[in-house]
């Protein structure tokens, strides 16, 4: 309970538009982390462009692991060195994939 305290803690003390990008990513992030990064010296904006990116190359790649490639939102292919990259089988049998 005291590791999720901190992180609605960490959360709330990040810059709005830093807690925008986090409270909308398709994927959970470490709120402290992000605190520890910025005690770093790094740009909000940089982290917070980082993590639009990352949502804007990873949920094409995620419609395709669940969904299929038959998803609105997911490429009809996508190369195992990718699927490798965010840790996916790179030889799926995947639910849609089963005849």
């Amino acid at each position: 309970m005291a590791r999720l305290k901190r992180q609605f803690d960490c959360f709330d003390r990040l810059p709005p538009k830093l807690r925008d990008a986090l409270a909308n990513a398709a994927f959970d992030w470490d709120a402290t982390l992000i605190a520890e990064v910025l005690d770093l010296g790094t740009a909000a904006d940089m982290l917070a462009a980082r993590i639009v990116e990352d949502d804007r190359r990873r949920v094409p790649v995620d419609n395709y692991v669940m969904y299929g490639p038959h998803h609105p939102g997911a490429p009809a292919h996508v190369p195992a060195k990718t699927l490798q990259y965010f840790r996916y089988p790179t030889k799926p049998s995947y639910w849609w994939g089963r005849s």
